[in-house]
């Protein structure tokens, strides 16, 4: 992971930061937006109440509510898993969870085994150009050997790298046939602004820009290459993280893009292999999101991350995102302003390691991502 304009200042000046306090004035915080951490925020809210005396009410919307509400000043913090560019003065980024997109898939249990697919081959489905399960483009990617990686692990841990990658110990081949269904394809995607739209549109044209020809954004309507309108039979829309996967577990044969824990959360759905631009298959988890974010950018002036889609990682898995707090720098009460410090703080570094069912990354204080979070909510006030 490379890290830009960190001033050794900085550095030292977070690293000095001891365990979070518990607040003196408990707060109820405010925040709305990504639906991708609702969840995730849900499970850690007891944990985070015992030991800050804070709570946090999270409204969920979508990251496009989290923009608008608090470009709006209407609540204290916000959620988005994009940009926000409408941001004015004061409101910053901070990068306080990373996790992978899954690739869900409901085949109405006619294949049990684990569905392998090119990024390629996701490109032209979710454009609607392949259209039915048994189609050759399918049939290759399942039948094709799969190489897996296979990490070193040390005391039951991961073992990283300098950058927080993985390290593979070797790669495991694997066939796994499969038969698939003489089905047609229904595509679930996110009827409003979305930043999980716009990571996994904008990892579609980074990794398979012949196919998927326009530029992510957080809608999936004008970011697809194809006018999914005339194809309304073959594509349905759903109302958050939580809505597109119920909407895919009950309608059979059909595909999404969600986060992980709302794939395990539905018996219906599985979660598909992808074969990375390295050729080598990776699954949408912790490892596959620590390799991905190890090779791509993080702006400290900016707290956004730049995806390098074009990644030969062995095992960088490319539909991975980010959620940002947002917040302001300028909250005009020192104790509304520690609180938002605190929850930002123990989200990325207690909640990470607390929750382990919704695919977040852990993240430390002293890893280059905790120091860029450290350095970041320093700017709070």
């Amino acid at each position: 992971m490379r890290i830009s304009s960190i001033s050794k200042v900085a550095i030292l000046a977070t690293a000095a930061v001891v365990a979070l306090v518990p607040s003196a004035v408990a707060y109820d915080l405010t925040s709305a937006g990504a639906t991708s951490v609702s969840t995730f925020l849900e499970k850690c809210k007891t944990s985070y109440q015992a030991d800050t005396k804070d709570t946090l009410s999270h409204a969920g919307g979508g990251s496009g509510a989290g923009k608008t509400a608090i470009n709006a000043g209407t609540k204290d913090m916000a959620f988005s898993d994009s940009a926000n560019t409408a941001a004015p003065a004061g409101v910053f980024h901070i990068p306080a969870a990373v996790w992978p997109i899954g690739i869900a898939y409901n085949l109405n249990n006619s294949a049990s085994k684990t569905l392998q697919l090119s990024v390629t081959t996701i490109a032209k489905i979710f454009s609607g150009q392949i259209t039915r399960w048994n189609d050759p483009a399918i049939v290759a990617d399942t039948q094709r050997v799969r190489s897996i990686p296979v990490y070193k692990v040390s005391g039951g841990k991961t073992v990283l790298d300098a950058k927080g990658a993985p390290v593979v110990d070797h790669y495991r081949s694997l066939t796994i046939p499969m038969t698939m269904p003489d089905k047609p394809i229904t595509v679930i995607y996110r009827g409003s602004t979305s930043g999980t739209t716009n990571n996994f549109t904008s990892a579609l044209a980074g990794a398979a820009p012949s196919v998927w020809t326009k530029a992510g954004n957080d809608s999936f309507v004008t970011s697809n290459p194809t006018d999914i309108s005339t194809k309304a039979a073959s594509f349905q829309a759903g109302t958050g993280s939580d809505g597109v996967a119920a909407l895919a577990a009950r309608t059979k044969y059909s595909i999404a893009y969600i986060e992980t824990g709302f794939i395990t959360a539905n018996p219906a759905l599985k979660a598909a292999v992808v074969i990375n631009n390295a050729g080598k298959t990776v699954s949408p988890d912790v490892t596959g999101a620590q390799a991905m974010f190890a090779v791509s950018t993080l702006d400290n002036a900016t707290g956004l991350i730049a995806w390098n889609y074009k990644t030969t990682d062995a095992d960088a898995y490319p539909f991975t995102a980010g959620t940002y707090a947002m917040v302001k720098s300028n909250y005009g009460k020192a104790d509304l302003a520690a609180a938002v410090k605190r929850q930002v703080e123990y989200m990325a570094f207690e909640c990470s390691t607390k929750v382990t069912t919704e695919g977040m990354i852990p993240i430390t204080k002293t890893s280059n991502l905790g120091k860029a979070i450290l350095s970041l909510t320093a700017k709070i006030a």
